[in-house]
This record gives structure tokens, sequence and C-alpha cells, in this order.
């Protein structure tokens, strides 16, 4: 059986960088989605839209390199929900700069898609924690943006969302229907809560579960197999609570072992659904 990771991220400048790839695949990976991080995350000193110019384009690099040594990798990079909090506290710009600043990222991440060198958006959202209004506002302005770009230019969209069961999944249903995208499959639930699975896949969208032995075990026993699964590995060592991608395919091997889980059944988990969701198939 082959593994997939839908959803990590890559840190060439302070983590592993495409090394990663190579302990996934020797572990029986076939797949992964690196997702970008936040230009802080890589660089000390922030300069603002140049600072997600080059975080992108170390991305795209380390991608590249996965994909030579034989996994199957696509890159996706976004402007985060956090990043506007990090952007006002931190950085001090004001909220209508943040906006701008966000909006100019994710129209040229949305070029690099729209040219095959980006696969997809994201993360874009909104927040999954309590934070000012003006802020939620900035995150679904952006996000609304974002979907835009992926009618124009079949680009996949990763969401981080509050996760506020089917509400939320409503609540983006109307705002992909406004958008007027066809292919559902390509928009992801990141993260998502096993309570919004069902209602997820209803509505036609795809998700992703964090790999966690508590989720895992949860969603491997009692669900069919309607999503994908994530290590959202941060590759920083300053993070110390992760999801290794390499430990993914012991940590479902073993968990569906101890359920009888049927290879079928790995099968749409690790490969149908990444060839739904993402056109990419072994």
């Amino acid at each position: 059986m082959k593994f997939a990771d839908a959803h990590s991220h890559i840190n060439p400048i302070k983590g592993m960088g495409y090394k990663i790839s190579e302990k996934f695949k020797s572990n029986g990976g076939w797949f992964i989605s690196y997702v970008s991080a936040s230009p802080w995350d890589y660089f000390d000193n922030f300069n603002g839209f140049e600072s997600y110019r080059k975080m992108i384009e170390y991305q795209i690099k380390e991608c590249k390199k996965s994909n030579e040594i034989g996994i199957k990798t696509v890159c996706i990079a976004g402007f985060h929900p956090e990043d506007i909090d990090f952007l006002i506290d931190k950085i001090k710009m004001s909220p209508s700069s943040v906006l701008n600043l966000g909006l100019k990222v994710i129209e040229y991440e949305s070029n690099l898609c729209k040219d095959g060198i980006l696969y997809g958006i994201g993360e874009v959202g909104r927040q999954h924690y309590k934070t000012m209004p003006e802020r939620v506002a900035i995150s679904q302005i952006i996000l609304e943006k974002a979907f835009e770009y992926a009618k124009d230019y079949d680009c996949m969209i990763h969401m981080h969302l509050e996760n506020a069961d089917i509400d939320t999944v409503k609540i983006i249903d109307y705002n992909v229907n406004k958008a007027n995208i066809n292919n559902k499959r390509k928009i992801v639930f990141h993260h998502a809560k096993p309570s919004m699975l069902i209602e997820i896949n209803n509505f036609g969208y795809s998700s992703t579960v964090y790999g966690i032995d508590e989720v895992l075990n949860f969603v491997l026993y009692s669900l069919p197999p309607i999503f994908m699964i994530e290590s959202d590995f941060p590759d920083n060592p300053a993070y110390k609570k992760v999801v290794y991608p390499w430990e993914l395919p012991t940590k479902i091997a073993e968990i569906s072992k101890k359920f009888n889980l049927s290879e079928e059944y790995l099968y749409r988990v690790n490969i149908d659904n990444i060839k739904q969701s993402y056109g990419i198939e072994p």
C-alpha cells in the first residue's frame, strides 16, 4: 500500500526541506502536498511582499526537488488568517495595509497557479480563535478573492476555518456557489473536525484530517473513506508537538490492522481521494 500526506509544510531555511520527502518515500509515501508557511517562519526580518515572494520561491524549488526524487508533489501557497493578526500585532501594520498586502500576495500566487508553477492557493480562510472583527473581515475578503482566482485559473484552495460544523460548510458553500466554482473537490477543508466530514463530503468538497492517534482511531473506525490524511508538519524545530509525514504510513497501517480495515478502504483514502481532489495518481 502507498500512503499520501495531503497537507504538510516545508522550510528549507530553518527545517529539513525536501529531505522530508526522502524519509516519507522510504516509509511507503507516494504523494505529498506542500503548503506555504509564513515568512517569519523562514526569515528573521520581514520585508513586506518581498518576503512572501522570496519564501514562495524557496518553496517551489523544494517541491521540484521532491518530485525529482520520485514523490508526487504539489506546491500550494497562500496568506494564512493568522498572518493578519501577526502583521497587525507584531509588525504594527494597519488593517487596511494588511488587506492590500494579502490581496497582492494571492494575486501573485494565482498567476503562478495560472502558469502551472503553483497548484493552488492556501492556506486562506478565517481565524479559528477569537480576534477583532475587522481582522475576520480581512480574512473573508481574501478568501472570496481566492475563490475568484480558483474559478478563473482552476486552482485548488486549502482553507483554514473555524470548524463550526455544518454552519461552516454551508457558509463556505454559499461563497463557492457565488464564485461559480464547478469542481468543488478542489476546495479542501484542511484540518477538518471529524464531526464535519460527512457534511463536507455531501456538499461535494474535499477534506483532510489531522494524523494524530486520537483522530485516526475515530475516523478510520467510524467513517467511510471520504477524507484524506495530513501531517500538517511545520518543518520547524521550534514546534515540538508534531506529526511527521514519514510516521503517517506506520500510524495508518497499525490502526487499520487493529480495526481490520480492507485494502480497498486504505486505497480510497490514500490514492482514490488524492486522484479525485488533486487529479494525480501513482
